[in-house]
């Protein structure tokens, strides 16, 4: 049975049942807390949810994602980055949080492709792979494979303040790619197909070396994205 309640924002009744615990030691500083999957179970919530409450906690620096580790209490003394876009629920708020999300990622596909290291491009071929073998209706899988795919390229820049602001921004983005894989309507399969496409051609300049061909991949994939919402918001006026 859930323990939270079915009214107001699930992810928000989520947070504050978390930083209860965070508050009270049930989780300690440095300590691994639950799997994702065993906290969904206790708290009867989709993985879109607990993904969305972990960003948030994320992004106030009470905990940190390990990759490959899981979800750590975060010691005392850390700074976390503070950033707070606010929740994606509609066109506008879509449009702008991949506007930002493409002046960031141009500078850190290029740096990607510059710095990669065998383990970081093993890294985002694993990530692409997840992606690319996807043969499901299953838009969360879908939303949290492409996540993970532009985190991979994001560690690859061998900069730290690129994932760490990805992760930051985690439940933001993870709420645009939900709609966006929503509105594929009835041309879903050319749409994910393409999707697909895209982050083969974001990989293959990335292996290569290519700074210039990665942001022109990464920009062609995002602004594809950006001249739809940008279109549906002008019929709707």
């Amino acid at each position: 049975m859930s323990i939270i309640p079915r009214r107001g924002n699930l992810a928000q009744l989520v947070v504050e049942k978390l930083t209860d615990r965070l508050e009270n030691g049930t989780y300690l500083p440095g300590e691994r807390m639950p799997s994702s999957a065993e906290l969904c179970k206790e708290f009867g919530v989709s993985r879109t949810v607990m993904r969305e409450a972990l960003a948030s906690l994320k992004s106030a620096g009470r905990v940190v994602a390990r990759q490959g580790s899981g979800v750590f209490v975060t010691e005392r003394d850390s700074r976390p980055i503070q950033f707070e876009a606010g929740r994606i629920d509609d066109i506008r708020s879509a449009l702008e949080i991949l506007e930002l999300r493409l002046g960031v990622e141009m500078q850190s596909v290029a740096l990607a492709a510059a710095r990669r290291t065998p383990e970081a491009l093993a890294d985002i071929a694993r990530a692409y792979d997840i992606l690319n073998g996807l043969e499901t209706d299953d838009i969360e899988a879908e939303a949290e494979a492409d996540f993970a795919f532009h985190m991979a390229i994001a560690r690859a820049t061998r900069n730290p303040h690129f994932p760490r602001l990805l992760e930051a921004l985690m439940g933001e983005i993870s709420s645009e790619l939900l709609m966006k894989f929503r509105q594929s309507g009835p041309s879903r399969a050319s749409f994910v197909a393409k999707i697909k496409k895209d982050h083969a051609m974001i990989l293959s300049a990335i292996t290569q070396g290519d700074e210039k061909a990665a942001q022109q991949a990464l920009s062609t994939h995002l602004s594809d994205s950006l001249s739809r919402y940008r279109s549906l918001l002008a019929a709707a006026r």
